[in-house]
């Protein structure tokens, strides 16, 4: 199983639009096969910065989610928006929940 969090920045006046595409993007990512986990959180204390969470069965899968067609049109064309950007991937060997 994988991970990746990390953040991207996008411009303040295009908060609004980002909310919205992040939050059809997330919709649309949870039912990809081998998707566990994937989120979108606005950052508290930094508007237009949004941090992501996802976790994949495996390498396979999380390489077909980028390769997915929806994926690809969202890089094209939000991506190159950006104005900051950071992401971390980690290899998990087990999952226990800490609430019961």
């Amino acid at each position: 199983m994988l991970a990746i969090s990390g953040l991207l920045r996008f411009p303040v006046e295009q908060r609004d639009e980002m909310v919205g595409v992040l939050t059809t993007l997330a919709e649309r990512t949870r039912r990809d096969v081998g998707c566990v986990e994937y989120w979108w959180s606005e950052d508290l204390s930094e508007p237009g910065v949004f941090r992501f969470f996802e976790c994949w069965e495996s390498e396979e899968t999380f390489a077909a989610h980028r390769n997915a067609a929806y994926e690809v049109e969202f890089n094209d064309t939000y991506l190159t928006r950006i104005v900051g950007a950071e992401a971390r991937q980690y290899d998990v060997s087990g999952v226990q929940s800490l609430t019961g």
